[in-house]
């Protein structure tokens, strides 16, 4: 990878591979024509997969190719603009080599553009879109929220120079290939640290390091703010080329708060709450809404559906962490809908908590193997023939005195282009599914 001023792509050919489905393909796409560059997309998708990408960028000279990555886009290409999607066993590594193509990424360009404004990066297993959303509620509207939470970082930055401060949350993907001037990021902050995706970094070992290049790239004056007590948190600190603070030994009465100042009281959502409250600290900024602070879309929302069910919406949960925290939080009978692409992950601490006042409904690879753990600790379960059919099942089947908890546990690619497309379905059929009268 290289490090690349978005003011040096004038006049050149950029090649963006992947243009993707939550906005930041098309983003870039648009921040690199306004920035001059002659920009050609290539997605392996059908163009039918893409539309709502496809039609923003309606009116702007871009060339498309689907399906394919062909050999010609790297021979005309100056720079290649890797989706954090692609697979490090891709042949588009080669054929850049091959054709002495400049390699970087959306990320990549923005954090270039943008390195003088104290900026906090934020990752971890989970808890990280919270984290941020919640300390960029917290700065205030000249604060930049960006990176996997979708949309287009580099259009961000670019939109407004004159941000004061900017929140970013970064997956292992665009971590791995992460380059930055040094001195970048004034805060580092892990969340948490377990198993995950290891279908694409292969093992523990290597999500660990693609994670810990959040620190790589500081200096002295910057912080780095890890969970504590645990293994990763210590290569962190042992890593940390500024100030560094361990979490777990915080408590809301040294932010002068109390429980009734908290948006949530989750156990399992306090490190993202103190990572935000502790960053906030670091950039001088006062703690004034906390509690005004609305959530996010898809993560813990609970609400009566209006055939008077009870539901909890967690629809970003594709790991099983989350899952079992959420299921433990739970008082009374409580029913799980989980299912999806199976990223091989430990499923043991769900199993554990479902043993109490639990009924499951699954579909796919991922609820297949959940479906026999649950066989052999004899919880009551079904299987189902898709997410549509398991959700229906769920919803109709819903008893008064049952919370209906929506955690999908693992990846949605089975069916759907991302989680969110998923959540929404489900969140479509709470209103169109009644309760079965049977």
């Amino acid at each position: 990878m290289n490090l690349i001023h978005p003011a040096e792509l004038e006049n050149r050919q950029v090649l963006i591979l992947g243009l993707g489905s939550f906005g930041g393909g098309a983003g870039c796409a648009r921040a690199l024509h306004e920035l001059g560059a002659k920009v050609t997309v290539s997605d392996l998708r059908p163009a039918s997969k893409l539309e709502t990408s496809i039609n923003s960028l309606a009116g702007y000279p871009i060339e498309f190719v689907f399906e394919e990555h062909p050999e010609f886009l790297f021979e005309q290409a100056d720079v290649v603009v890797v989706n954090p999607a692609v697979p490090n066993e891709a042949p588009i590594w080669d054929l850049a080599r091959k054709h002495d193509c400049e390699l970087t990424t959306e990320v990549n360009l923005a954090i270039a553009y943008s390195a003088k404004t104290p900026t906090v990066a934020i990752t971890g297993t989970h808890g990280k879109s919270t984290c941020a959303s919640l300390l960029h509620h917290m700065l205030g509207d000249n604060t930049i929220l960006a990176g996997n939470l979708g949309g287009s970082f580099l259009e961000q930055v670019l939109s407004q120079p004159d941000c004061t401060s900017i929140v970013v949350e970064m997956s292992s993907f665009q971590c791995e290939r992460l380059v930055a001037p040094r001195g970048w990021p004034h805060v580092a902050a892990l969340t948490c640290f377990g198993a995950d995706h290891l279908d694409r970094h292969g093992d523990l070992i290597s999500y660990a390091k693609a994670k810990r290049r959040l620190i790589e790239y500081q200096d002295e004056s910057c912080f780095a703010l890890v969970p504590g007590g645990d293994e990763e948190s210590a290569h962190w600190t042992r890593d940390a080329r500024g100030n560094w603070t361990e979490l777990d030994g915080l408590t809301i009465s040294d932010f002068q708060l109390k429980a009734a100042d908290l948006p949530f009281n989750e156990s399992f959502r306090m490190p993202s709450l103190f990572a935000a409250l502790q960053a906030l600290r670091i950039l001088g900024k006062d703690c004034t809404n906390l509690s005004e602070y609305p959530g996010l879309e898809h993560r813990m929302q609970t609400f009566v559906d209006i055939h008077d069910r009870k539901i909890i919406n967690n629809g970003v949960a594709t790991h099983p962490e989350p899952t079992a925290a959420a299921l433990a939080s739970i008082k009374g009978k409580k029913v799980l809908l989980a299912g999806g692409k199976d990223k091989l992950l430990d499923l043991s601490e769900i199993i554990s908590v479902a043993r109490k006042k639990t009924r499951l409904h699954l579909h796919g690879e991922g609820g297949k193997r959940l479906l026999r753990l649950c066989a052999a600790a004899k919880i009551e379960c079904s299987l189902h023939e898709n997410f549509e059919i398991a959700a229906d099942a769920a919803l109709s089947g819903l008893q008064s005195d049952e919370t209906l908890l929506f955690s999908p546990t693992f990846s949605s690619f089975d069916e759907f282009n991302n989680f969110s497309e998923r959540a929404q379905l489900f969140l479509k059929l709470t209103e169109d599914t009644p309760v079965s009268k049977a």
